[in-house]
């Protein structure tokens, strides 16, 4: 709503961009110095309108005692001003001075004095990057237009207080050195991990195993963070056994398996007993958060544990239970909810950030593949017309802006109307147009497909003008975000073969029906392609051992290849079902036969060629369940072949 002329904004930028009320007055009134907005998410709250020319005239502002520069960063002392307003100005007009004033300064030698207040740049010191509109957008799909919250009150002015916050936790250390770092210095041995029955060195080992090859493609965890609170003793012990869970296949043990099924049974068997017994059931640590989200999707072995748990968990444990639980939970951001002093968390913002940003994707492909709907609240912020608006700078940005637009094919594709009624022709036009302009634009050049002429993959190094950004792990993330889109092209085929397709007498709709059949084959031949290029990019590590991009990313490349294998079988089937298309048949009748052989034997050596890229995952025991029903496909094309 625009303001009245001569009248100054009193909002935050935070609520301002967001328009949201915005209580930052009221609060400066009481002696804080941040709204509830910002004090719930732990930022900055400032007001930036240095380019409001209606109140150029009022940059400054002259009190007794002192000068406040509004809208231009100044460095006067801002909570005496709150406190104790000069003689000659009302309590009032001090407020709202300070409440229009910066709370940070600017950096030295930066020119740009607004976004060097942006507390938002919190990975500019990791391999990766969110912009500023993606964190904020997840933080509207997560934390909605929350009020203020009266127990976050307390918090956000302890945030405020930094000597009060360094008094914390010299007492928290004063309270833990009498205990000493029990794990580190009492667990280290042959002594069981934690009561999960496993060596101390091994566990430690999977530690570190998990942060150099499970983390890299879909990183849940801040590798800093983790091991700061680890060493400072108040890690969780839900995330200890889940980070030691997925990392145990990357070490070198002989039963590394029932290691790793231990350390699953023992969270599985703490998270449950943890749930029932807290009092509060709309609360939960980040690190109990991270450990749940690291832990979905795991194939627990039931033989010899507990019924009841085992109900439990495929009751609880399920990925709808994490979506609900992080939209409707209060998430803490320290180490103990009843202690009188708690440790605030490593890095608990950023960490935030991150799990909203992975749980969001996490939710949208598997909608995706499930065909249902989400649970995460729609927000009109993903739409197509804003997609472009969003700034996409490294693996997170492109990875996030694809889940949007898989959010939107289930959305569309697989909404009650289409199912009923089949898919509207123009909303699959909008679709391709969406993948083709991510593809072509939102996709950062680093980790874009180029091809050459025979279309296999050739990115072009030399184009990057940030060296910096091509690491160790640049192939591995090409390689992820690649086979997500051609995965998202290939599930408009799945919903339109299932669902059908509106008017499907009309030429437009066969026009439409060809071109789906023509993206698919594309799509599968792209993705042949792009296993041929992967064997050529294996990781090498530091301690020599050799691994397929394929392998650390087991989730994502080696599901995505089984699918496609299984799709590339079910085409063969249907050719020996019926003819080929009328262009690719032979003239002569003799040759029809022949042609349909080959065109068979194409798709098995296709078959075969995904199937083996899918088999090259060898450190995740999962990996033969995977083969085992894609080989049944494969048998019944080899028997229906035979035939011909």
């Amino acid at each position: 709503m625009p303001l009245k002329r001569g009248l100054e904004r009193v909002s935050c930028d935070f609520c301002h961009r967001r328009k949201v009320k915005c209580d930052r007055l009221l609060r400066a009134r009481q002696g804080m110095t941040a709204c509830s907005q910002c004090a719930l998410r732990d930022i900055q709250c400032h007001v930036d309108d240095s380019d409001d020319v209606r109140i150029r005239r009022r940059r400054q502002t002259t009190a007794r005692g002192g000068i406040v520069r509004v809208g231009t960063g100044g460095t006067g002392d801002l909570q005496p001003a709150l406190s104790r307003p000069s003689p000659g100005v009302r309590g009032d007009s001090a407020s709202q001075v300070a409440s229009e004033s910066h709370f940070v300064s600017p950096s030295p030698g930066n020119d740009n004095a607004a976004l060097s207040n942006i507390p938002f740049d919190i990975f500019d010191d990791s391999p990766f990057a969110l912009s500023f509109d993606n964190m904020l957008f997840l933080d509207q799909v997560f934390m909605g237009n929350c009020g203020p919250v009266e127990e976050n009150n307390q918090r956000s002015q302890d945030s405020q207080n930094p000597t009060s916050t360094s008094e914390m936790t010299q007492t928290d250390s004063q309270e833990q050195d009498g205990k000493g770092l029990v794990f580190l210095r009492e667990e280290l041995g042959t002594s069981p991990w934690m009561g999960a029955s496993v060596d101390s060195a091994l566990c430690t080992a999977a530690l570190r195993s998990y942060f150099d090859y499970a983390a890299p493609y879909l990183p849940i965890l801040l590798a800093d963070a983790f091991w700061e609170d680890y060493h400072a003793n108040r890690c969780s012990e839900l995330l200890l056994y889940a980070v030691a869970c997925r990392g145990m296949p990357f070490i070198e043990a002989p039963d590394k398996w029932n290691l790793q099924q231990r350390l699953a049974a023992a969270f599985r068997e703490r998270y449950l007993s943890a749930r029932s017994n807290t009092c509060d059931n709309e609360t939960i640590r980040i690190d109990d958060l991270e450990a749940f989200a690291l832990m979905i999707g795991f194939e627990y072995d039931d033989s010899g544990s507990l019924p009841l748990l085992s109900n439990l968990g495929r009751l609880f444990l399920t990925h709808d239970s994490l979506v609900l639980m992080t939209t409707n939970y209060h998430i803490l951001d320290h180490d103990n909810a009843n202690s009188t002093l708690p440790t605030k968390l490593a890095r608990a913002r950023e960490r935030r950030v991150l799990l909203y940003w992975h749980i969001y994707g996490l939710d949208a492909f598997h909608c995706l593949d499930k065909k249902q709907m989400s649970r995460i609240p729609n927000n009109d912020v993903g739409s197509s017309e804003n997609l472009s608006l969003h700034e996409t700078k490294d693996y997170f940005d492109a990875l996030l802006a694809l889940a949007v637009i898989a959010h939107q094919l289930t959305q569309t594709l697989c909404r009650p109307f289409s199912k009923r009624e089949g898919v509207i022709l123009n909303d699959i036009h909008n679709l391709y147009e969406q993948l083709d302009y991510w593809r072509d634009h939102c996709c950062p050049p680093h980790l874009r497909r180029y091809t050459d002429s025979a279309g296999r993959p050739n990115p072009i190094e030399t184009n990057e003008p940030n060296s910096s950004r091509t690491g160790k792990y640049i192939h591995l993330y090409r390689a992820v975000l690649w086979a997500l889109e051609l995965h998202c092209r290939l599930m408009v085929e799945d919903c339109v073969s299932e669902f059908g397709l509106q008017d499907r007498t009309s030429l437009e709709a066969e026009v439409l029906a060809r071109r789906v059949e023509y993206e698919s084959l594309r799509t599968l031949n792209e993705m042949v392609n792009i296993c041929q290029w992967m064997t050529q990019h294996d990781t090498h590590h530091e301690d020599h051992k050799r691994l397929s991009l394929i392998d650390l990313a087991p989730n994502i490349l080696r599901n995505i290849c089984a699918g496609m294998c299984y799709w590339s079988c079910q085409r063969g089937i249907d050719l020996c079902d019926s003819r080929p298309p009328r262009l690719l048949q032979s003239r002569h009748a003799n040759d029809r036969e022949e042609t349909l052989k080959q065109k068979v034997l194409r798709c098995m050596e296709i078959a075969q060629l995904l199937r083996d890229a899918a088999a090259t995952a060898t450190s995740h025991r999962d990996t033969a369940h995977v083969l085992e029903r894609i080989e049944k496909q494969r048998e019944l094309l080899d028997s229906r072949s035979n035939l011909l």
